[in-house]
């Protein structure tokens, strides 16, 4: 054996033993991994991190943010195995810069997990994240105080059996009027999302004032806090950084298929994976999964009365519409633009933080990818007003955001939601 060797498998050794000792109550320790912020100038920068994207996609290769056509900053979570140092030389090798974002992953994440054990008065239910159980129970909770408002319902069950909820928010129940539907939760690790959801389902329930009520008078509003519920409990007791659902996939050991890349359109094209240890991987058909059948079926019985639709993820601060697997222009775009500029603009102005979003088409603004929920929602249902948002932050934290931005972040993006609506051109 050589000394070298030796030596790796000595270090690992010790990685090994810290690692049991960080994390002896999680199945995944990230203790040593490295997030990276890389600055691609230059196409043939970006080829490269697309390259890298399309061979690498698990927890020691983890592509936080895609390559996009904006040259945009990509964050990427590398292991201290071999990972870290073959990914930094090349890059370096190729003039590309790139700074080091998270210097121990385990620790921000430790740091997190902290904060959701303190003992303190909490100012309200909203500023802290919590688990699957506590989410719906606050939901039944929300329902029965405000039942003449609020309808608590289930599409069905997922993979693992848990119960897929969701609330409709009519102001005038017996009557059925065009209908917004706004999912959280569709990658499990994006934490904020569905503490947003949660946070916009108490706004339109509790509130009486002239804008809520004209919300509520134009629209009934049906909103999703956890699409993945079954990746969500994953990633409170095994593995922080878990993005997909929980079903097993045939013929391979890796778990779990990309929710949002499993919709029947433009399914399996670019943006991708076909390999079940992706993180992007579109599972075994279009439509494969429970969640996203059971979904697909109600929304599909809606026809014509759907006339809006969000997904809500992190990070990143964007707001975009379809298309997204195709750079082709949607055939709504310059309506689609108006609605969007006025989201971010209110987002902006009336958030309270003036925080920045950028907007536009997908496709220009991010990355191609197909299968997804938008394109679904704008593609197969002809739902005009289709939308997609990433919340704070711009990288800092990532998937980690502290307790002390969710409710910044969920106020920023309910008065988004509040100008998507307000903004729509309805037919009578």
């Amino acid at each position: 054996m050589t000394s070298h060797v030796a030596a790796a498998l000595g270090f690992g050794s010790v990685l090994l033993l810290m690692c049991f000792v960080k994390c002896f109550n999680a199945k995944q320790c990230y203790f040593g991994h490295k997030v990276i912020r890389v600055i691609p100038e230059t196409k043939e920068h970006l080829n490269l991190l697309v390259s890298l994207q399309s061979q690498f996609s698990n927890e020691a290769v983890d592509f936080w943010t895609k390559p996009s056509l904006e040259l945009a900053a990509v964050d990427i979570s590398l292991s201290p195995s071999d990972a870290y140092e073959n990914i930094t030389s090349l890059l370096s090798n190729q003039g590309i810069k790139f700074t080091v974002q998270i210097p121990n992953l385990q620790s921000a994440i430790d740091r997190q997990n902290g904060n959701q054990r303190e003992k303190r008065e909490m100012t309200s239910w909203f500023d802290k994240y919590h688990t699957l159980d506590e989410i719906f129970s606050q939901l039944k909770e929300t329902a029965a105080k405000y039942k003449e408002r609020v309808r608590m319902f289930t599409f069905g069950k997922s993979y693992e059996g848990r119960q897929l909820y969701a609330v409709e928010i009519q102001s005038t129940p017996q009557v059925s009027k065009p209908m917004v539907f706004i999912n959280c939760g569709i990658h499990a690790r994006e934490w904020v999302s569905p503490a947003t959801c949660m946070y916009i389902v108490h706004q339109l329930a509790s509130r009486g004032d002239v804008t809520v009520h004209e919300i509520l008078n134009k629209v009934d509003v049906v909103i999703m806090p956890v699409f993945n519920v079954d990746g969500y409990v994953y990633t409170w007791g095994m593995d922080r950084m878990w993005r997909k659902n929980r079903s097993l996939n045939p013929g391979s050991e890796c778990v779990g298929t990309d929710l949002n890349r499993n919709w029947g359109f433009s399914w399996g094209e670019n943006g991708a994976s076909s390999q079940p240890c992706s993180d992007n991987y579109h599972g075994s058909s279009a439509m494969s999964e429970s969640e996203v059948q059971h979904v697909a079926r109600f929304l599909e019985s809606q026809g014509k009365r759907l006339v809006g639709y969000l997904d809500i993820h992190s990070y990143s601060q964007i707001w975009m519409f379809p298309w997204g697997y195709t750079k082709k222009r949607s055939r709504d775009y310059d309506e689609l633009m108006r609605v969007s500029k006025d989201v971010v603009d209110a987002i902006k102005t009336e958030g309270g933080y003036n925080t920045n979003y950028t907007f536009g088409q997908a496709s220009d603004i991010m990355y191609i990818e197909s299968g997804t929920t938008k394109d679904y929602m704008y593609g197969h249902l002809h739902v005009q007003y289709t939308f997609s948002m990433e919340l704070r932050d711009t990288g800092k934290y990532g998937f980690l955001l502290p307790n002390s931005l969710i409710i910044p972040t969920a106020k920023e993006a309910f008065e988004g939601i509040k100008a998507m609506i307000l903004n729509m051109k309805l037919k009578d």
